[in-house]
């Protein structure tokens, strides 16, 4: 007896629904989102460079902790399209989610005065010379990118109001100039 070759035949081909392309248009938004973002934020956020890159290294390998037959069953991904989507969606997404949370729920606010002595104009602002107690103060908090030359150039001195954030990270709050 022959078996029967019909029954194959007869059922239509379904292909695999592919999600990808909206998982990678989801990354690409977070690219964009998360870079925008961190722009943003990254001056107002006393933590350096080296940290923030660490953070944004770590929130990548976070998302290489899902084995990969996860992101195969959830958006039929390969190997490569898996390491896109780490380090161009979740990574900049998340950093920018830590340090806008950071600035956002920030507590303790401590307002210092300093004298200003001088300042000197570079390409994007102004560095200010600050006399004060402490020795070394962050350039964050010295560099103006947009000022009003007329509110600074009748200053004698700048109000500097510091929070402690959500996760540690002091912020800068406000700056004003007094004369």
């Amino acid at each position: 007896m022959k078996p029967d070759l019909r029954k194959n035949i007869d059922t239509p081909y379904q292909p695999i629904k592919d999600k990808s392309k909206i998982a990678i248009t989801t990354s690409i938004f977070g690219l964009f989102i998360g870079f925008g973002l961190i722009i943003l934020m990254y001056p107002l956020t006393l933590i350096n460079f080296f940290k923030l890159t660490q953070l944004f290294i770590g929130f990548s390998v976070v998302g290489f902790l899902i084995p990969l037959k996860l992101y195969q069953r959830w958006f039929h991904f390969i190997k490569y399209e898996m390491i896109l989507f780490n380090l161009m969606g979740i990574g900049p997404f998340f950093t920018a989610l830590f340090l806008v949370l950071n600035f956002l729920f920030s507590s303790n606010p401590q307002t210092i005065n300093y004298e200003i002595i001088g300042f000197e104009k570079s390409g994007n602002g102004i560095d200010l010379k600050l006399r004060s107690e402490i020795q070394k103060i962050n350039s964050k908090i010295t560099h103006i990118s947009e000022v009003d030359l007329e509110e600074f150039s009748a200053a004698k001195t700048i109000d500097i109001t510091l929070a402690d954030g959500l996760f540690g990270f002091k912020v800068i709050k406000d700056r004003t100039f007094k004369k």
